[in-house]
């Protein structure tokens, strides 16, 4: 195994991003927001667009020139104000799991957050049978702010729940 590290994506990336994408969405279906039937009919323009980092990074996980992992943090289309910014998509391939590479994510999404100044929180959720999402997330200082109950793509019935970060706060420690 060679060094593992975390960049952020560029368009150039799209191909290699896609595939593990679909590969998440394949994997996991009832986990994410999107489907696969809408991921494989996305065009490759938009992959690119994806990776533009205008108001948004998505992040590659490699383990030496392998995409093992993504995740991302983009403006929360929900919030007119664009004042949010909202994980998504995170996923690392399982042979990969349980060695600590959930916390570069946070880290590294953190980061991007705190210096993107339209931005004054951060907001994240998962649904409640994912309990290595709900460790990751309380464990970097995200709070609960609610739940509602959730129709997934896997149709299961499930609450999710809604965690936020002051990026103001943390603007100010630093």
């Amino acid at each position: 195994m060679a060094e593992v590290r975390l960049r952020a994506l560029s368009p150039a990336d799209w191909e290699i991003f896609r595939n593990l994408r679909l590969r998440a969405l394949s994997l996991h279906p009832g986990y994410y927001c999107g489907t696969l039937e809408d991921a494989r009919a996305r065009p490759d323009q938009e992959w690119k667009e994806m990776l533009d980092g205008q108001g948004k990074q998505i992040f590659g996980l490699f383990d030496g020139e392998t995409l093992i992992g993504i995740t991302a943090v983009f403006t929360d289309r929900d919030d007119p104000s664009g004042q949010t910014g909202v994980f998504a998509m995170s996923f690392i391939e399982p042979d990969y799991r349980g060695r600590g590479y959930a916390d570069l994510y946070y880290k590294a999404r953190i980061a991007f957050g705190v210096s993107y100044t339209p931005w004054t929180r951060l907001c994240v959720s998962h649904r409640a049978d994912n309990e290595p999402s709900k460790r990751a997330i309380l464990r970097h200082g995200f709070t609960l702010i609610g739940q509602k109950e959730k129709s997934w793509p896997d149709g299961k019935n499930l609450d999710e729940l809604m965690y936020e970060l002051d990026l103001e706060a943390l603007r100010k420690k630093a």
